[in-house]
């Protein structure tokens, strides 16, 4: 049997190639990015070929309500929000002002649904597949790392900013995907939680998209995230060990 590794490596090579092509197409059809990003659909369809060539991976992605805590809907809706907006008042106040950009209602309407649709499809690759394939086959910390890494480098348009800026970029990837693997522990591949986390993340960027590209928000924006995926691995070794330890039998 392949192994998983190889398994996520050919996904990956996968997802570049159809990031690439609907690049290349949403080029040819003239489609504005701020509306629709099409190459966000690349993981989403690499995935689908995955599932199509090794079925025996027993990975089913799913989009359901059931089952989870109107908590984790907060969660995922909102924390991803709080960190932006921080960022925003530290830096309007202590590096320089920025504004939220103008645009219309309508575009703006327009905006959330097309960062609803590029979340989801990136989701079903990142969290419904891969990162769901490796915490099965190995663990929840292992799986956050690999994807979260794999997950910042194919942001490749980011490295134009700088090594720094895109070691803090994956930083932050890191952690957005150890907070995910929390969100949707036990869930068996439900895309729904992850992709509104991952769609607030987005709607974060736009509220700092003046500031973007600058390295510090960056730094800052990793090492809080990255905090969060410490946390959470230091959470998951507490659990495991505490699961393994030896019971003392009176008498033995």
């Amino acid at each position: 049997m392949m192994k998983v590794f190889r398994k996520i490596g050919l996904f990956f090579v996968i997802t570049f190639v159809f990031t690439i092509l609907l690049s290349v197409g949403q080029q040819l059809l003239g489609i504005d990015p701020t509306q629709v990003s099409l190459p966000q659909f690349g993981p989403g369809i690499a995935a689908l070929v995955m599932l199509r060539l090794f079925r025996k991976n027993q990975v089913k992605l799913t989009v359901t309500l059931r089952g989870i805590h109107p908590l984790k809907y907060l969660v995922a809706l909102v924390l991803p929000l709080i960190v932006p907006v921080i960022l925003f008042l530290i830096y309007n106040q202590f590096v320089a002002p920025i504004r939220i950009p103008a645009i219309s209602g309508t575009a703006f309407l327009m905006m959330l649904v097309g960062i609803m649709l590029g979340a989801f499809g990136e989701e079903v690759g990142w969290r419904g597949y891969a990162q769901n394939l490796l915490a099965r086959e190995r663990n929840s910390v292992v799986a956050f790392l690999v994807v979260g890494v794999l997950w910042g480098v194919w942001h490749v348009g980011n490295f134009q900013n700088g090594p720094i800026f895109m070691l803090f970029f994956v930083f932050s990837t890191i952690g957005y995907s150890a907070v995910m693997g929390w969100l949707v522990r036990g869930g068996n591949s439900n895309v729904l939680l992850p992709t509104l986390f991952h769609f607030s993340v987005n709607v974060g960027f736009f509220i700092l998209q003046e500031a973007a590209t600058d390295v510090r928000i960056a730094a800052l924006n990793g090492l809080v995230w990255i905090g969060a995926a410490v946390f959470i691995a230091l959470r998951h070794k507490k659990r495991y060990q505490s699961a393994n330890k030896p019971q003392f039998v009176p008498g033995q």
